[in-house]
C-alpha cells in the first residue's frame, strides 16, 4: 500500500467505501494528493473498438483512470456520468491533453462486443478497457489496489428470462401487456425507445402512433388522453408520471404503462407476473415468482418463469466463478488522476464528489 499525502485508508467493498482521510495544509489539489507520487503501474488492455491501449503510451498527458463495470446499477452509472460531465466542459485549451480510461473489473460480461454496444448507446466515447486473459487483468487489479467481491456483480446481473414490459388498459376496460426479452432492449436509450420496440415486434403488431395519441383501436380525444404509468416495484403499483417517454432512463426494472385519463389504474395488469406464467409472492426486494406447472425460475429468486426443459439452471448462476477462479473481484470506488510525468498523482475516493472540483485537479495539473 502507498502513503498518500492526506493520510488515505480505503477499504472498498461492494458499494462501500470504508476509509480515513487527514486534511494536509497547504495541498493544491481538492483530491487526495500522493505524497511523493510514484509511476502509476502500467498495463496493454483492449478497447471497445478492439485496438490494444497501453497506458504508459500516453505518458506527456493527463489520465483519468476509472475502474467500472457496465451492468453495474448504481456506483459506476454515477463514476461515468461525472466523467461524461467532465470531459464535455474540459477547457478548450487543455483537451487535447487529457484522457480518459475505464477498465472493466467485471471481464467474464464486459467483453469487447459488449463494450462497443454499450458505449455507443451510453454515448460515453472514451476508450473502456477489457481482456480475455483474465489472469492478466488480475494483475492490473492488483497493482492498483482494486480489490471488491464477486457477489455484488452477481446481485446485478438479470438472469436469462428477464423481460420488460408495456402493459396498456384500453378505455373499454380491456388490456393487453407487450414483454420484452431485457437482452433484446438492454441497449435501448430511453423508455420512447424501448415502447416503440416492444409494440413493433408484438406480433400481430399493434398499432402505436404516439403522434396522434393512437394506440391498438383506440385514439385519444377531447374527452380523454393516455396517461404515461412507471411501476414502482418497492410500492408494488403502477404511479401516473408527467416525464416525457423520451427522458425515462431504462434500465432492467423498467416497466411502463398506458391508461386513458380518469380511468381506474387498478385494472391495469401488473408490470411483473412471472411472464404470464405465474404468481408474485411478496413485493419489492422479496418479491419472487410462484411458477406455474412446468415452468421455473432461472435462477434464484428472479421474476420471470421459463420452460422447465429451458437450459437455463434453477440454480444461482456465477458467470464469473470459472473465469476468475478464487479472486474476488467485483465493485471498486476510486478514480484515479495520472500526472504528464505517469505518476500516480491524485486519487478521488468514493461517488459524491464534486465533479467541478475534480475539473479544477485537471486543469492545475495541465497548467502547472
Amino acid at each position: 500500500m502507498r502513503w498518500f499525502a492526506h493520510s488515505l485508508c480505503l477499504i472498498l467493498l461492494g458499494s462501500s467505501v470504508a476509509g480515513c482521510f487527514e486534511s494536509v495544509e497547504g495541498s493544491d489539489f481538492n483530491g487526495i494528493e500522493y505524497r511523493d507520487p510514484s509511476p502509476a503501474p502500467d498495463f496493454t488492455l483492449t478497447d471497445q473498438h478492439g485496438e490494444l491501449v497501453t497506458l504508459s503510451d500516453f505518458q506527456g498527458k493527463i489520465v483519468v483512470l476509472a475502474f467500472i463495470y457496465t451492468s453495474c446499477p448504481d456506483v459506476c452509472l454515477i463514476i461515468s456520468s461525472n466523467l461524461q460531465w467532465i470531459k464535455m466542459n474540459l477547457d478548450p485549451a487543455i483537451e487535447e491533453e487529457v484522457v480518459f480510461l475505464s477498465i472493466t473489473i467485471d471481464p467474464a460480461i464486459d467483453t469487447v462486443d459488449r463494450f462497443s454496444k454499450w458505449t455507443e448507446s451510453v454515448g460515453y466515447e472514451w476508450q473502456h478497457l477489457t481482456s480475455s486473459d483474465v489472469n492478466y487483468l488480475v494483475e492490473v487489479w492488483s497493482d492498483w489496489n482494486v480489490v471488491v467481491d464477486n457477489d455484488h456483480i452477481n446481485a446485478s446481473v438479470p438472469p436469462e428470462g428477464s423481460t420488460n414490459r408495456v402493459a396498456v388498459l384500453n378505455p373499454d376496460g380491456e388490456s393487453f401487456v407487450l414483454d420484452a426479452l431485457w437482452a433484446d432492449v438492454e441497449f435501448v436509450q430511453n423508455g420512447a425507445d424501448f415502447v416503440q420496440y416492444a409494440f413493433n415486434s408484438s406480433d400481430p403488431e399493434v398499432a402505436y402512433h404516439p403522434d396522434n395519441g393512437t394506440i391498438g383501436n383506440w385514439s385519444e380525444n377531447e374527452s380523454w388522453t393516455w396517461d404515461l404509468m412507471i411501476w414502482d416495484d418497492v410500492d408494488w403499483k403502477w404511479v401516473k408520471t408527467n416525464i416525457s417517454l423520451d427522458n425515462i432512463g431504462f434500465g432492467s426494472s423498467t416497466h411502463l404503462a398506458f391508461a386513458p385519463s380518469g380511468s381506474n389504474i387498478s385494472h391495469l395488469p401488473p408490470g411483473i407476473d412471472c411472464n404470464g406464467h405465474g404468481w408474485v409472492m411478496g413485493k419489492g426486494s422479496g418479491a419472487h415468482c410462484m411458477c406455474d406447472e412446468g415452468w421455473k425460475r432461472p435462477g434464484g429468486n428472479w421474476l420471470s418463469c421459463i420452460p422447465e426443459d429451458s437450459d437455463a439452471s434453477t440454480e444461482e448462476i456465477d458467470p464469473h466463478g470459472e473465469s476468475l477462479g478464487e479472486y474476488k473481484v467485483g465493485h471498486t470506488t476510486t478514480t484515479f488522476i495520472i500526472d504528464k510525468s505517469g505518476d500516480k498523482r491524485i486519487a478521488w475516493g468514493g461517488i459524491m464528489w464534486d465533479p467541478g472540483l475534480f475539473l479544477d485537479d485537471i486543469g492545475k495539473l495541465a497548467n502547472g
